[in-house]
């Protein structure tokens, strides 16, 4: 598919481009972001359409356009689905066209969700839409192994990380990191913290592995070198440029530093080299708009960050919360000179779109 940056380009400054939002609310994974994008994009002037996956379909229309058929969504990101008690009926259809059209689709989930989502995500690259980000992206990023190795290949520092390769696979997987406890086990799929643990003893692993192969016989697990630090970084990366960072303090009584798991945020200032390399890790695994998360080195300024994983769809309330409580140096909140990522974010896809010339997108798509 075609680059990021050469979507849409050169077009008026009345002619926005138009944002459909394609996820999945989750009682376990709460639709935030959307809505969040949706409000802000309002205030700049750019369409933003929300469509639930579960139960969403396309249909051709005339020349390029496509019908997209969704469930009703309400302001709060909530989907209006059918159920054994109550009735739903479907919003009037979305019309999309490549031409004027960026796709989100923040609800592809290798462990959770139908097959059929990245079945529609394929159509619609194949139909020239834009998406953000790629299916090859999410299939990188939505994978913690494959996701290492897309590291690997483009040499970017990390913890020592192994692969457990069968449930007897544990204790070989130690000694490639020389049985130094503590470790960090993950689930390969897994997000927002859940399926990462702390292993203090061979004993503990050899536990906690067997207990999870007991429930997936096909479960690929990780064991991680683990790096002792206070807190983590997540950097905003969109289409190549860093558009905010912050730090991710350890919760206390955990080892995890994740927003959904309870951490307080904080704005945070890169040095020139992490930024080199965060936007390395974004190029790696194909990334539009990405979350980066790595631990810093102790000589930040010197020495490269370890990088643990880009998330291909980034919360972004949790950065947006930071940056309201961050001062300027007249001791003013950010929030009270309109400070925004999410805005920054959407203006900076539309300076983006306006750069380049429009391409042909069907060109070279049709079956």
């Amino acid at each position: 598919m075609e680059d990021f940056r050469d979507f849409i380009t050169e077009k008026k400054e009345d002619e926005p481009y138009r944002l459909v939002i394609l996820s999945h609310d989750d009682p376990l994974d709460p639709n935030e972001t959307a809505p969040l994008i949706r409000d802000k994009a309002k205030e700049i002037g750019i369409d933003v359409f929300l469509a639930e996956l579960m139960g969403c379909y396309l249909e051709d229309d005339k020349g390029d356009n496509k019908l997209l058929y969704t469930y009703p969504v309400d302001k709060d990101g909530k989907a209006e689905l059918p159920s054994m008690k109550t009735d739903a009926e479907y919003a009037e259809p979305i019309v999309m066209n490549p031409k004027d059209t960026l796709v989100m689709v923040r609800g592809l989930n290798a462990k959770d969700g139908c097959a059929s989502w990245w079945t529609m995500a394929r159509t619609l690259e194949h139909a020239g839409f834009k998406l953000i980000n790629s299916v090859k992206c999410n299939e990188v990023c939505n994978d913690k192994w494959y996701n290492q190795m897309m590291f690997q290949r483009h040499d970017i520092k990390t913890p020592e990380t192994y692969l457990i390769r069968h449930s007897e696979g544990a204790s070989l997987a130690a000694e490639k990191l020389n049985h130094k406890y503590p470790m960090i086990l993950k689930t390969s799929i897994g997000s927002q913290g859940v399926g990462v643990m702390w292993v203090e003893s061979e004993k503990a692993l050899s536990g906690i592995v067997q207990l999870l192969y007991r429930e997936d016989k096909y479960i690929d697990i990780i064991l991680q070198e683990h790096i002792k630090n206070t807190y983590d970084v997540r950097v905003i990366v969109v289409a190549g440029e860093i558009m905010g960072s912050m730090k991710r303090p350890v919760i206390d009584g955990d080892f995890r530093s994740n927003v959904s798991q309870g951490s307080q945020p904080e704005m945070f200032e890169l040095t020139e080299l992490e930024k080199t390399e965060s936007l390395r890790a974004a190029k790696a695994v194909d990334g539009d708009i990405v979350g980066v998360d790595f631990i810093p080195a102790k000589n930040r300024e010197k020495e490269k960050p370890y990088f643990i994983e880009v998330n291909s769809t980034p919360g972004l309330t949790g950065i947006e919360a930071a940056i309201n409580k961050a001062k300027t140096p007249e001791n003013k909140t950010l929030k009270k000179k309109g400070k925004s990522i999410t805005t920054d974010i959407l203006n900076h896809m539309k300076i983006v779109l306006k750069k380049f010339k429009t391409k042909d997108l069907s060109k070279g798509n049709k079956a």
